[in-house]
């Protein structure tokens, strides 16, 4: 998993993926399961060598799961194309409410995972979106596990303490 900061109060909502046409419009891959939600957004955050600048959208439309977007700030295709691979910020006040049984992944990254016993498995480092059920990535600094995301296994996940308890399908752990 790649390091990124983690900031207070912005949550992170898309990452450029390249430069659209030549005056500077950007691809950017949303990750976000309702993206129209944030067609009507005025400023974005770049996170660009550790820093947070405001950018202002002129224009941003949807295509195939990325946004297309024209920042006031940048001018050229040589200027987006440098962008790849930076992330896009919002702040966290004007994010999509969610709905009671919902959580934003960046929550669960870091969160401490138990089995029932109290027994500390590891942390979550990762997430991924199966067909089937989402599997979270633990690592417990020497060996790393999936755990899947269904009722028999995940028992609890409390992100305000940054807690999960599971319990744990044979084979799952592997002792290292």
């Amino acid at each position: 998993m790649t390091d990124y900061n983690d900031y207070d109060e912005h949550t992170w909502i898309a990452t450029i993926v390249g430069a659209h046409g030549i005056k500077g419009a950007v691809r950017a891959r949303y990750v976000t399961d309702t993206p129209d939600y944030y067609l009507k957004e005025k400023v974005l955050f770049l996170e660009k060598a550790g820093s947070l600048s405001a950018l202002n959208i002129i224009r941003i439309n949807q295509s195939k799961n990325c946004w297309i977007i024209l920042f006031e700030e940048i001018n050229s295709r040589n200027d987006a194309e440098v962008l790849k691979g930076c992330r896009l910020l919002l702040p966290d006040d004007q994010l999509k409410p969610l709905e009671s049984n919902e959580v934003f992944v960046h929550q669960i990254i870091g969160c401490r995972v138990e089995d029932q016993k109290g027994r500390i498995l590891g942390e979550i480092t990762d997430f991924l979106e199966t067909g089937a059920n989402n599997v979270y990535e633990v690592s417990n600094g020497s060996s790393a596990f999936l755990v899947p995301d269904v009722p028999h296994v995940v028992l609890e996940l409390n992100v305000e303490t940054k807690r999960m308890i599971i319990d744990p399908l044979p084979g799952l752990i592997v002792a290292s």
